[in-house]
Protein backbone atom coordinates (compact mmCIF):
# COMPACT_ATOMS: atom_id res chain seq x y z
CA UNK A 1 0.00 0.00 0.00
CA UNK A 2 2.86 1.98 0.49
CA UNK A 3 4.05 1.68 -2.66
CA UNK A 4 1.01 2.22 -4.55
CA UNK A 5 0.52 5.67 -2.61
CA UNK A 6 4.17 6.85 -3.40
CA UNK A 7 3.74 6.00 -7.13
CA UNK A 8 0.37 8.03 -6.77
CA UNK A 9 1.83 10.87 -5.30
CA UNK A 10 4.09 10.91 -7.92
CA UNK A 11 1.65 11.09 -10.45
CA UNK A 12 -0.21 12.96 -9.06
CA UNK A 13 2.89 16.04 -9.05
CA UNK A 14 3.61 15.04 -12.43
CA UNK A 15 0.08 15.99 -13.46
CA UNK A 16 0.08 19.38 -11.48
CA UNK A 17 3.64 20.27 -13.13
CA UNK A 18 2.35 19.85 -17.06
CA UNK A 19 -0.61 21.89 -15.85
CA UNK A 20 1.55 25.19 -14.33
CA UNK A 21 4.44 24.17 -17.31
CA UNK A 22 1.09 24.59 -20.09
CA UNK A 23 -0.22 27.78 -18.64
CA UNK A 24 2.87 29.17 -18.70
CA UNK A 25 3.83 28.65 -21.86
CA UNK A 26 0.00 30.22 -22.91
CA UNK A 27 0.48 32.88 -21.31
CA UNK A 28 4.11 33.50 -23.03
CA UNK A 29 2.40 32.88 -26.23
CA UNK A 30 -0.52 35.15 -25.92
CA UNK A 31 0.41 38.39 -24.54
CA UNK A 32 -1.94 40.16 -22.55
CA UNK A 33 -3.70 42.79 -24.49
CA UNK A 34 -5.40 46.83 -23.57
CA UNK A 35 -8.07 47.79 -24.92
CA UNK A 36 -8.95 51.33 -25.60
CA UNK A 37 -11.18 53.02 -23.95
CA UNK A 38 -14.07 53.23 -26.75
CA UNK A 39 -12.76 49.99 -28.12
CA UNK A 40 -11.09 50.22 -31.57
CA UNK A 41 -8.01 49.18 -30.74
CA UNK A 42 -6.42 46.25 -28.47
CA UNK A 43 -2.91 46.71 -27.91
CA UNK A 44 -0.41 43.52 -27.30
CA UNK A 45 3.38 43.83 -27.03
CA UNK A 46 5.11 40.56 -27.55
CA UNK A 47 8.40 41.31 -25.50
CA UNK A 48 7.09 43.50 -22.42
CA UNK A 49 4.72 45.41 -21.01
CA UNK A 50 2.71 48.23 -23.19
CA UNK A 51 3.96 51.52 -21.93
CA UNK A 52 1.48 54.63 -21.58
CA UNK A 53 2.53 56.52 -24.34
CA UNK A 54 1.49 53.97 -26.74
CA UNK A 55 -1.83 53.30 -24.84
CA UNK A 56 -2.57 57.26 -24.80
CA UNK A 57 -1.32 57.51 -28.92
CA UNK A 58 -4.02 54.81 -29.48
CA UNK A 59 -6.61 56.05 -27.47
CA UNK A 60 -5.93 59.73 -29.01
CA UNK A 61 -6.20 58.46 -32.13
CA UNK A 62 -9.49 56.57 -31.82
CA UNK A 63 -10.71 59.98 -29.72
CA UNK A 64 -10.00 62.29 -33.13
CA UNK A 65 -11.69 59.09 -35.36
CA UNK A 66 -14.34 59.19 -33.44
CA UNK A 67 -15.00 63.41 -33.55
CA UNK A 68 -13.58 64.16 -36.94
CA UNK A 69 -16.05 61.39 -39.05
CA UNK A 70 -19.25 61.47 -36.94
CA UNK A 71 -18.96 57.65 -36.23
CA UNK A 72 -20.16 56.34 -32.56
CA UNK A 73 -18.83 53.54 -30.86
CA UNK A 74 -19.72 50.31 -31.65
CA UNK A 75 -19.54 47.26 -29.89
CA UNK A 76 -17.09 45.63 -32.88
CA UNK A 77 -14.22 43.53 -32.64
CA UNK A 78 -11.32 45.83 -32.11
CA UNK A 79 -8.70 46.06 -34.02
CA UNK A 80 -5.06 43.60 -32.55
CA UNK A 81 -2.18 46.15 -32.98
CA UNK A 82 0.75 44.03 -32.44
CA UNK A 83 4.07 45.34 -31.40
CA UNK A 84 7.39 43.47 -32.07
CA UNK A 85 10.88 44.34 -30.68
CA UNK A 86 13.99 43.95 -32.97
CA UNK A 87 14.47 40.33 -32.34
CA UNK A 88 10.91 39.42 -33.05
CA UNK A 89 11.13 37.39 -36.88
CA UNK A 90 8.65 39.86 -38.37
CA UNK A 91 10.29 40.42 -41.73
CA UNK A 92 7.55 42.47 -43.68
CA UNK A 93 6.27 44.89 -40.96
CA UNK A 94 4.40 46.60 -40.77
CA UNK A 95 1.51 44.64 -41.94
CA UNK A 96 -2.23 44.84 -42.38
CA UNK A 97 -4.14 41.46 -42.49
CA UNK A 98 -7.49 41.06 -42.35
CA UNK A 99 -9.35 37.04 -41.86
CA UNK A 100 -12.49 35.58 -39.80
CA UNK A 101 -13.01 34.94 -36.31
CA UNK A 102 -15.11 31.77 -34.77
CA UNK A 103 -18.65 32.70 -35.34
CA UNK A 104 -18.51 35.37 -38.56
CA UNK A 105 -16.68 37.72 -37.08
CA UNK A 106 -13.82 39.96 -39.00
CA UNK A 107 -10.47 40.41 -37.74
CA UNK A 108 -8.14 43.15 -38.10
CA UNK A 109 -4.48 42.92 -36.79
CA UNK A 110 -2.07 45.50 -37.37
CA UNK A 111 1.68 44.49 -36.84
CA UNK A 112 3.99 47.06 -35.88
CA UNK A 113 7.76 47.29 -34.96
CA UNK A 114 8.10 48.75 -31.46
CA UNK A 115 10.19 51.80 -32.35
CA UNK A 116 7.04 53.06 -34.74
CA UNK A 117 4.81 53.24 -32.35
CA UNK A 118 4.06 56.64 -31.62
CA UNK A 119 5.88 57.60 -34.81
CA UNK A 120 4.90 60.38 -37.27
CA UNK A 121 4.58 59.87 -40.53
CA UNK A 122 5.46 56.09 -41.38
CA UNK A 123 3.66 53.11 -42.78
CA UNK A 124 2.14 51.98 -39.40
CA UNK A 125 -0.39 54.66 -39.00
CA UNK A 126 -1.24 54.48 -42.37
CA UNK A 127 -1.95 51.15 -41.86
CA UNK A 128 -3.94 51.72 -38.97
CA UNK A 129 -5.77 54.74 -40.21
CA UNK A 130 -6.81 52.08 -42.99
CA UNK A 131 -7.71 49.67 -40.11
CA UNK A 132 -10.02 52.09 -38.54
CA UNK A 133 -12.02 52.52 -41.51
CA UNK A 134 -12.02 48.66 -42.65
CA UNK A 135 -13.40 48.08 -38.74
CA UNK A 136 -16.61 50.50 -39.78
CA UNK A 137 -16.58 48.93 -43.02
CA UNK A 138 -17.08 45.19 -42.03
CA UNK A 139 -18.97 46.01 -38.90
CA UNK A 140 -19.92 42.55 -37.01
CA UNK A 141 -19.73 40.67 -40.23
CA UNK A 142 -16.27 38.99 -41.33
CA UNK A 143 -15.28 38.87 -45.46
CA UNK A 144 -16.47 36.21 -47.58
CA UNK A 145 -13.91 33.91 -48.47
CA UNK A 146 -12.26 34.32 -51.77
CA UNK A 147 -13.27 38.30 -51.37
CA UNK A 148 -10.99 41.09 -51.84
CA UNK A 149 -10.15 43.30 -49.40
CA UNK A 150 -11.18 47.16 -49.88
CA UNK A 151 -7.86 49.08 -51.00
CA UNK A 152 -7.98 52.77 -49.48
CA UNK A 153 -6.90 55.50 -51.82
CA UNK A 154 -3.31 57.10 -50.94
CA UNK A 155 -4.78 60.45 -50.12
CA UNK A 156 -7.29 59.34 -47.62
CA UNK A 157 -5.38 56.79 -45.47
CA UNK A 158 -2.36 59.75 -45.55
CA UNK A 159 -5.06 62.62 -45.13
CA UNK A 160 -6.74 59.98 -42.06
CA UNK A 161 -3.36 59.29 -40.40
CA UNK A 162 -2.02 63.05 -39.91
CA UNK A 163 -5.58 63.84 -38.73
CA UNK A 164 -5.82 61.03 -35.89
CA UNK A 165 -2.39 59.69 -35.44
CA UNK A 166 0.48 62.52 -36.20
CA UNK A 167 0.98 63.74 -32.72
CA UNK A 168 3.45 66.26 -34.02
CA UNK A 169 2.35 69.81 -34.10
CA UNK A 170 4.85 71.09 -36.90
CA UNK A 171 3.49 71.14 -40.28
CA UNK A 172 5.08 71.50 -43.63
CA UNK A 173 2.49 72.96 -46.32
CA UNK A 174 4.23 74.57 -49.51
CA UNK A 175 1.06 75.95 -51.00
CA UNK A 176 2.75 77.16 -54.79
CA UNK A 177 0.16 78.92 -55.91
CA UNK A 178 -0.41 81.63 -53.69
CA UNK A 179 2.90 82.86 -55.54
CA UNK A 180 0.77 82.99 -58.80
CA UNK A 181 1.15 79.59 -59.98
CA UNK A 182 -2.38 77.69 -61.09
CA UNK A 183 -4.00 76.15 -58.20
CA UNK A 184 -4.24 72.54 -57.77
CA UNK A 185 -7.21 70.55 -59.12
CA UNK A 186 -9.03 67.54 -56.78
CA UNK A 187 -8.98 65.41 -59.58
CA UNK A 188 -5.23 65.94 -60.37
CA UNK A 189 -4.36 65.21 -56.31
CA UNK A 190 -6.38 62.00 -56.81
CA UNK A 191 -4.14 60.90 -59.55
CA UNK A 192 -1.00 61.90 -57.06
CA UNK A 193 1.39 59.55 -56.69
CA UNK A 194 2.41 59.79 -52.94
CA UNK A 195 6.40 60.13 -52.10
CA UNK A 196 8.81 57.26 -50.59
CA UNK A 197 8.95 57.38 -46.97
CA UNK A 198 12.77 58.61 -47.66
CA UNK A 199 11.46 62.07 -48.45
CA UNK A 200 10.57 63.17 -45.26
CA UNK A 201 9.71 66.91 -46.85
CA UNK A 202 7.69 65.66 -49.67
CA UNK A 203 5.70 63.49 -47.55
CA UNK A 204 4.79 66.12 -45.48
CA UNK A 205 3.86 68.45 -47.72
CA UNK A 206 1.59 65.89 -49.45
CA UNK A 207 0.15 64.27 -46.22
CA UNK A 208 -0.91 68.46 -44.81
CA UNK A 209 -2.83 68.53 -48.58
CA UNK A 210 -4.90 64.95 -48.10
CA UNK A 211 -5.59 66.19 -44.22
CA UNK A 212 -6.85 69.62 -45.61
CA UNK A 213 -8.77 67.90 -48.29
CA UNK A 214 -10.38 65.52 -45.63
CA UNK A 215 -11.49 68.02 -44.02
CA UNK A 216 -13.26 70.29 -46.01
CA UNK A 217 -15.07 66.91 -47.52
CA UNK A 218 -16.22 66.16 -44.05
CA UNK A 219 -17.70 69.51 -43.88
CA UNK A 220 -21.61 70.03 -43.56
CA UNK A 221 -23.35 66.90 -45.29
CA UNK A 222 -20.19 66.13 -46.72
CA UNK A 223 -19.64 63.70 -43.26
CA UNK A 224 -22.89 62.08 -43.32
CA UNK A 225 -21.94 60.66 -47.56
CA UNK A 226 -18.45 59.92 -46.42
CA UNK A 227 -19.62 57.69 -43.32
CA UNK A 228 -22.43 55.86 -45.64
CA UNK A 229 -19.62 55.87 -48.15
CA UNK A 230 -17.52 53.95 -45.69
CA UNK A 231 -19.96 51.93 -43.75
CA UNK A 232 -23.03 51.32 -46.71
CA UNK A 233 -26.19 49.66 -45.74
CA UNK A 234 -26.35 45.91 -45.69
CA UNK A 235 -29.47 46.27 -48.70
CA UNK A 236 -27.89 48.49 -50.94
CA UNK A 237 -25.29 47.77 -53.42
CA UNK A 238 -21.65 48.71 -52.67
CA UNK A 239 -21.57 50.06 -56.07
CA UNK A 240 -20.80 53.30 -54.12
CA UNK A 241 -18.53 52.55 -51.17
CA UNK A 242 -15.12 51.82 -50.49
CA UNK A 243 -14.74 48.50 -51.58
CA UNK A 244 -15.42 50.46 -55.47
CA UNK A 245 -12.70 52.38 -57.47
CA UNK A 246 -14.59 55.57 -56.58
CA UNK A 247 -11.67 58.06 -54.72
CA UNK A 248 -14.22 59.64 -52.70
CA UNK A 249 -17.94 59.43 -52.43
CA UNK A 250 -19.98 60.16 -55.37
CA UNK A 251 -22.33 62.66 -53.39
CA UNK A 252 -19.34 65.10 -52.43
CA UNK A 253 -20.16 68.80 -53.85
CA UNK A 254 -16.36 68.67 -55.70
CA UNK A 255 -16.36 72.47 -56.67
CA UNK A 256 -16.99 73.66 -52.85
CA UNK A 257 -14.81 71.03 -51.24
CA UNK A 258 -12.17 72.20 -54.19
CA UNK A 259 -12.75 76.02 -53.14
CA UNK A 260 -12.27 75.34 -48.99
CA UNK A 261 -9.44 72.86 -49.71
CA UNK A 262 -7.51 75.48 -51.45
CA UNK A 263 -8.72 78.13 -48.54
CA UNK A 264 -7.42 75.59 -46.00
CA UNK A 265 -3.89 75.40 -47.54
CA UNK A 266 -3.55 78.89 -47.87
CA UNK A 267 -4.51 79.18 -44.20
CA UNK A 268 -2.40 76.51 -43.05
CA UNK A 269 0.72 77.90 -45.19
CA UNK A 270 0.39 81.12 -43.53
CA UNK A 271 0.31 79.94 -40.23
CA UNK A 272 3.78 78.17 -40.49
CA UNK A 273 6.28 79.71 -38.69
CA UNK A 274 9.78 79.52 -37.25
CA UNK A 275 11.59 80.59 -33.86
CA UNK A 276 13.89 82.43 -36.54
CA UNK A 277 10.86 84.04 -38.10
CA UNK A 278 10.33 87.94 -37.36
CA UNK A 279 7.71 89.24 -35.24
CA UNK A 280 4.74 91.03 -36.43
CA UNK A 281 4.74 95.20 -35.73
CA UNK A 282 1.54 94.30 -33.25
CA UNK A 283 3.24 90.74 -31.37
CA UNK A 284 6.31 93.26 -31.38
CA UNK A 285 4.46 96.49 -29.76
CA UNK A 286 2.83 93.84 -27.37
CA UNK A 287 6.40 92.27 -25.94
CA UNK A 288 7.68 95.90 -25.66
CA UNK A 289 5.19 96.65 -23.48
CA UNK A 290 5.51 93.29 -21.25
CA UNK A 291 9.10 94.28 -21.02
CA UNK A 292 8.57 97.96 -20.00
CA UNK A 293 5.72 97.39 -17.75
CA UNK A 294 8.33 97.36 -15.26
CA UNK A 295 8.85 101.24 -15.17
CA UNK A 296 6.35 103.97 -15.73
CA UNK A 297 6.90 106.46 -18.39
CA UNK A 298 5.63 109.32 -16.00
CA UNK A 299 8.28 112.12 -15.08
CA UNK A 300 7.76 111.86 -11.66
CA UNK A 301 7.46 108.50 -11.49
CA UNK A 302 10.27 107.04 -13.36
CA UNK A 303 12.76 110.33 -11.72
CA UNK A 304 11.56 108.48 -8.05
CA UNK A 305 12.35 104.82 -9.67
CA UNK A 306 15.92 106.05 -10.86
CA UNK A 307 16.94 107.20 -7.26
CA UNK A 308 15.99 103.78 -5.81
CA UNK A 309 18.94 101.67 -5.14
CA UNK A 310 19.37 98.87 -7.19
CA UNK A 311 18.07 101.23 -10.13
CA UNK A 312 21.06 100.10 -12.69
CA UNK A 313 20.80 96.62 -11.77
CA UNK A 314 16.89 97.31 -12.73
CA UNK A 315 17.81 98.83 -15.92
CA UNK A 316 20.38 96.68 -17.34
CA UNK A 317 17.85 93.61 -16.77
CA UNK A 318 15.40 95.84 -18.94
CA UNK A 319 18.13 96.79 -21.18
CA UNK A 320 19.12 92.80 -22.21
CA UNK A 321 15.66 92.46 -22.55
CA UNK A 322 15.11 94.92 -24.88
CA UNK A 323 18.36 93.92 -27.06
CA UNK A 324 17.13 90.14 -27.14
CA UNK A 325 13.64 91.35 -28.64
CA UNK A 326 15.56 94.01 -31.00
CA UNK A 327 16.85 91.11 -33.09
CA UNK A 328 13.63 89.44 -33.66
CA UNK A 329 11.34 93.29 -33.71
CA UNK A 330 9.67 94.09 -36.79
CA UNK A 331 11.35 97.04 -37.88
CA UNK A 332 8.61 99.39 -37.40
CA UNK A 333 9.66 98.68 -33.76
CA UNK A 334 12.88 99.50 -33.74
CA UNK A 335 12.90 103.38 -33.20
CA UNK A 336 10.83 102.33 -30.21
CA UNK A 337 13.45 100.07 -28.79
CA UNK A 338 16.43 102.52 -29.55
CA UNK A 339 14.83 105.82 -27.68
CA UNK A 340 13.69 103.99 -24.42
CA UNK A 341 17.11 102.13 -24.33
CA UNK A 342 19.35 105.15 -24.94
CA UNK A 343 16.66 106.73 -22.26
CA UNK A 344 17.13 104.10 -19.59
CA UNK A 345 21.28 104.07 -20.56
CA UNK A 346 21.59 107.78 -19.67
CA UNK A 347 18.52 108.76 -17.88
CA UNK A 348 20.77 110.26 -14.94
CA UNK A 349 22.30 112.51 -17.10
CA UNK A 350 18.78 114.07 -17.67
CA UNK A 351 17.42 117.23 -15.72
CA UNK A 352 13.92 117.00 -14.58
CA UNK A 353 12.46 119.35 -17.43
CA UNK A 354 14.55 117.40 -19.77
CA UNK A 355 13.22 113.96 -19.00
CA UNK A 356 9.63 115.01 -18.70
CA UNK A 357 10.53 116.07 -22.51
CA UNK A 358 12.30 112.62 -23.31
CA UNK A 359 9.44 110.57 -21.82
CA UNK A 360 6.82 112.88 -23.78
CA UNK A 361 8.40 112.92 -27.04
CA UNK A 362 8.95 108.32 -26.21
CA UNK A 363 5.02 108.24 -25.41
CA UNK A 364 4.02 109.94 -29.00
CA UNK A 365 6.34 107.62 -30.30
CA UNK A 366 4.88 104.75 -29.42
CA UNK A 367 0.90 106.13 -30.05
CA UNK A 368 2.81 106.88 -33.45
CA UNK A 369 4.04 103.88 -33.77
CA UNK A 370 1.13 102.32 -32.96
CA UNK A 371 -1.46 103.87 -36.04
CA UNK A 372 1.16 102.80 -38.56
CA UNK A 373 1.27 99.39 -37.14
CA UNK A 374 -2.44 99.03 -37.60
CA UNK A 375 -2.90 100.56 -40.87
CA UNK A 376 0.20 98.34 -42.39
CA UNK A 377 -1.83 95.58 -41.22
CA UNK A 378 -4.48 96.67 -42.62
CA UNK A 379 -3.38 97.02 -45.80
CA UNK A 380 -1.79 93.70 -45.41
CA UNK A 381 -4.32 91.57 -44.92
CA UNK A 382 -6.14 93.28 -48.02
CA UNK A 383 -3.65 92.18 -50.46
CA UNK A 384 -3.53 88.71 -48.96
CA UNK A 385 -7.09 88.20 -49.26
CA UNK A 386 -6.57 89.78 -52.83
CA UNK A 387 -3.66 87.38 -53.50
CA UNK A 388 -5.63 83.93 -53.02
CA UNK A 389 -6.56 82.96 -56.20
CA UNK A 390 -9.90 81.42 -55.00
CA UNK A 391 -13.02 83.05 -53.94
CA UNK A 392 -14.17 82.14 -50.56
CA UNK A 393 -17.78 82.59 -51.29
CA UNK A 394 -18.80 84.01 -48.79
CA UNK A 395 -19.48 87.29 -50.38
CA UNK A 396 -20.92 85.53 -53.36
CA UNK A 397 -24.64 87.19 -52.65
CA UNK A 398 -23.29 91.06 -52.28
CA UNK A 399 -21.72 90.33 -56.06
CA UNK A 400 -25.16 89.47 -57.28
CA UNK A 401 -26.71 92.00 -59.61
CA UNK A 402 -30.50 92.75 -59.35
CA UNK A 403 -32.31 94.50 -62.20
CA UNK A 404 -34.11 97.67 -60.53
CA UNK A 405 -37.57 98.22 -61.48
CA UNK A 406 -38.54 100.38 -64.05
CA UNK A 407 -40.34 103.64 -62.58
CA UNK A 408 -41.88 106.06 -65.13
CA UNK A 409 -43.51 109.16 -64.62
CA UNK A 410 -45.83 111.20 -66.38
CA UNK A 411 -43.38 112.33 -69.35
CA UNK A 412 -41.94 108.36 -69.81
CA UNK A 413 -45.70 107.06 -69.69
CA UNK A 414 -46.73 110.31 -72.31
CA UNK A 415 -43.73 109.06 -74.63
CA UNK A 416 -45.02 105.01 -74.46
CA UNK A 417 -48.02 106.11 -75.26
CA UNK A 418 -46.79 107.68 -78.54
CA UNK A 419 -44.14 105.01 -79.44
CA UNK A 420 -47.22 102.89 -79.34
CA UNK A 421 -49.42 104.94 -81.93
CA UNK A 422 -46.56 105.85 -84.32
CA UNK A 423 -45.44 108.47 -85.32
Amino acid sequence: MSGGGTCFRILLALVVWNAILLSFQSAVAEPSGITTPQGIFSLRVTHQAASHSQERWLGNAEKRFFELTGFESQDYPPIMVVLHSHESPGEGLPSLRVDSLEGGLPRIQVDLLNQDAPRSGTLGERLLATAMLLREYYGEKAPQVGSSIPVVSSWLSHGLATLCLDSSTQKTLRASYLNGEAPPGIEAFFAERPPDDSNQLLENNYNARAACLLQAGLKGEGAALFRKWIRPDSSAEHHDSISSSSNCPSGWPMQPIERDWLLLMAISSRDEKSVTDELTSNESLRRYDAIIKAISIDAASFEKLRKERGWEFTSQGICSRLSSLRLQANLLIIPLIDSITDLLQSGKKFSGKKLQERLASLTALRKETLGRSQAIDAYLDWYEAAKVPVRSGLFDEFLKSFESPVRKGPVGRYLDAVESRGW
